[in-house]
């Protein structure tokens, strides 16, 4: 049965390589007031992420590498209504997850524990490229696992077996599950528009999420979280959730940049794949 949403929990949804990460990096400086950490942003569970199995252990005393992936997507709407239980205020959650429905006809990411979310848009063609290097795959293949419904990343992409299986299906259909079908309020948060007008954004998201921050505060948390900055503290640092053998977790931080790294081909197989989607949101 589906529960009504009504709890605190703000998700920090997107498809892979969409922006989460810069904003949990800005909301990090005016959370804390200080240069972003980051090898801190989770250390206090601030953005614990969906896909972590000692959560799942943790909260529900469990051995989760038992447990096979229609049992885990079972329990994910507990462990989030557990975490939620504690928190007296808004609190984020990191999540690549698809908004759909679980084994047990309920969705997986639970309505009781959610407040609202902050669901991140990038031009597909731009995640083809960032994911790819992400997962250390080529193009083409990257692009395959953008239209495949069955599509998901899990263990042997990041983690091992820290993590648990997070499904995406297409990259369509994970922005439409999580606009049209969740039940809670979505704002959606496009990378361009973080680019242009970093302050106003990500004002606009703190304020929606629950928070209420004086504009010169947003103002200095988005200088403290400015690309090159992230990208100079991981190159003396390092990142720890930077995949196992991939150099930079900060690579470009640009918007268009696929249009010196894609093929013509493959630019026009997403296009192909996700044309009415890309035309809802103004992705030419």
């Amino acid at each position: 049965m589906t529960r009504a949403h009504g709890g605190t929990t703000v998700w920090l949804a997107s498809y892979p390589k969409s922006g989460n990460t810069w904003f949990r990096a800005v909301h990090a400086a005016w959370r804390t007031g200080a240069d972003v950490q980051l090898n801190h942003l989770d250390v206090d569970g601030t953005y614990a992420g969906t896909s972590w199995r000692e959560q799942f252990d943790a909260e529900l005393g469990i051995v989760s590498s038992l447990l096979n992936e229609d049992e885990i997507n079972a329990i994910r709407p507990r462990v989030a209504e557990i975490i939620d239980a504690r928190s007296t205020g808004p609190h984020l959650r990191k999540t690549h997850q698809a908004y759909e429905l679980g084994p047990l006809g309920e969705p997986v990411v639970s309505g009781a524990a959610t407040r609202c979310a902050l669901y991140f848009l990038r031009d597909p063609r731009d995640v083809a490229v960032s994911f790819a290097h992400h997962l250390q795959r080529s193009h083409a293949s990257v692009v395959q696992l953008m239209a495949d419904t069955d599509g998901a990343i899990g263990p042997d992409d990041q983690g091992g077996a820290r993590v648990v299986r997070e499904h995406l299906g297409t990259w369509s259909e994970h922005v439409r599950g999580w606009l049209d079908d969740a039940p809670f309020p979505v704002l959606s948060i496009s990378y361009e528009d973080c680019t242009t007008d970093p302050v106003g954004v990500f004002g606009s998201a703190l304020r929606f999420a629950g928070f209420d921050p004086d504009e010169g505060d947003v103002e200095g948390a988005v200088a403290a979280a400015k690309f090159d900055r992230l990208q100079y503290q991981e190159g003396g640092d390092g990142f720890r959730e930077r995949p196992v053998g991939v150099d930079q977790f900060f690579r470009r931080g640009i918007a268009g940049g696929w249009r010196d790294e894609l093929t013509p081909a493959l630019a026009e197989q997403i296009a192909t794949d996700h044309q009415s989607m890309m035309d809802r949101l103004g992705y030419e």
